[in-house]
């Protein structure tokens, strides 16, 4: 490389011109290695005062404190370093490898090979747009840009990049996922469909509880109480499957996750009949048996209930009911469309669904919920004496 050097301030760097290449070079020595070998950055400009002014930049980012000698790192390697030493020890395995499955999925094909140093948020912008131009949900998008934020926040704690720049980006609206709930006549007639299958009480407490699906196939007999004047069950963990496949059972999340609900009549007489069911099964499955986590529902040989077997007995059971379709989320946005037409008040449906707040109830069963609060009226009407009749005037 054939090059003529204009020398600057000491500590300034140096602007050199690149015959070979025809563009200006700017470098700047950040320092040594652990070997004492010289440490520089260099910017390229197409004139010299391009090239002072991306040197003078780079600089003033060294003297804010910013590691400039880093700036050659990508966002692909910086998601990689807060994955593995950036997130709370005790988060779950599952929740990292989703982080890492929203990243690798929406967010490192558009920003991953980019310099973090050189980041801007016209390029966020550009990976949301890529996302709505794919149709992704709005849910999707704000994942994306969470996680996109949380790796920056990261990154600036690390002294490798100044500012977030995705806080200030908006993210797009985006289609919402219909939520689709069953008419009291449709869920009538799909228990009496159910009634004769083996998954028929899973069906039973997911409708007529709102469990989650994980919460109702990761049930434990520890956590049903079906004799006494209240009989219960305790929502205590969850079924889910591992990053390598396998399934395991999972404490809830959150305070609000873990509840117990009372148990109407129906539910207790499902539950009753699983226990003699699975007793039988138990009995002829003999030595092969494997209820390790002691679940209420289980396959014929005690082990847990694989969500995609699930999914393609609900599918049967749709059309055996005349229902379009029919999935395991279903049951659930089912019992909080019955629950409201039934008139009961949104924040006990929020309570009796485990939602964290009202706000969530809401927004998830936009449609479904009527958010009409009735909580208030006994508490209000005691406070003034109801007229007997009406006085009439002479």
């Amino acid at each position: 490389m054939s090059t003529t050097t204009v020398r600057r301030d000491k500590g300034t760097g140096s602007v050199a011109f690149d015959k070979t290449s025809g563009f200006w070079v700017g470098r700047l020595e950040v320092g040594k290695d652990l070997a004492g070998r010289r440490i520089g950055v260099k910017v390229i400009g197409a004139s010299r005062s391009e090239a002072r002014t991306k040197l003078d930049e780079l600089r003033k980012r060294r003297e804010a404190g910013i590691d400039v000698g880093a700036r050659t790192t990508t966002f692909a390697e910086l998601a990689d370093a807060w994955l593995e030493r950036g997130l709370p020890s005790d988060l779950s395995e599952n929740t990292v490898w989703n982080y890492g499955r929203i990243l690798r999925g929406h967010v490192l094909p558009t920003l991953g090979a980019k310099p973090v140093a050189d980041l801007r948020s016209d390029d966020i912008d550009a990976m949301l747009d890529v996302m709505a131009d794919r149709g992704l949900a709005a849910s999707s998008m704000r994942h994306a840009l969470n996680l996109t934020r949380r790796v920056l926040r990261f990154g600036m704690r690390r002294d490798l990049v100044v500012r977030n720049v995705a806080e200030p980006v908006q993210t797009r609206r985006g289609p919402k996922a219909e939520r689709y709930g069953l008419t009291v006549k449709q869920a009538k007639k799909l228990l009496r469909v159910a009634a004769d299958d083996r998954l028929a009480g899973l069906i039973t407490i997911s409708l007529l509880l709102g469990l989650r699906p994980g919460e109702a196939a990761g049930l434990t007999w520890e956590n049903v109480k079906t004799k006494g004047k209240r009989p219960t069950i305790t929502v205590a963990a969850s079924l889910r499957r591992t990053p390598l496949g396998a399934l395991m059972l999972v404490a809830s999340k959150t305070p609000t996750s873990r509840r117990t609900l009372e148990i109407p009549p129906p539910v207790v007489d499902a539950l009753k009949a699983q226990r003699r069911m699975q007793k039988a099964e138990q009995v002829a499955a003999g030595r092969a048996w494997r209820n390790t986590y002691d679940l209420v529902f289980t396959t014929e040989v005690g082990t847990p209930l694989d969500p995609s077997n699930v999914r393609r007995v609900y599918s049967r059971l749709a059309e055996e009911a005349g229902l379009a379709h029919l999935h395991p989320h279903m049951l659930r946005h089912a019992a909080a469309s019955l629950l409201s037409a039934a008139g009961v008040p949104i924040e006990d449906i929020s309570d009796t669904l485990g939602h964290r707040s009202v706000n969530v109830t809401a927004e998830i069963y936009r449609h479904p919920i009527a958010p009409v609060r009735s909580g208030h009226m006994v508490a209000m009407n005691q406070l003034i004496d109801r007229p007997r009749g009406r006085r009439t005037e002479a």
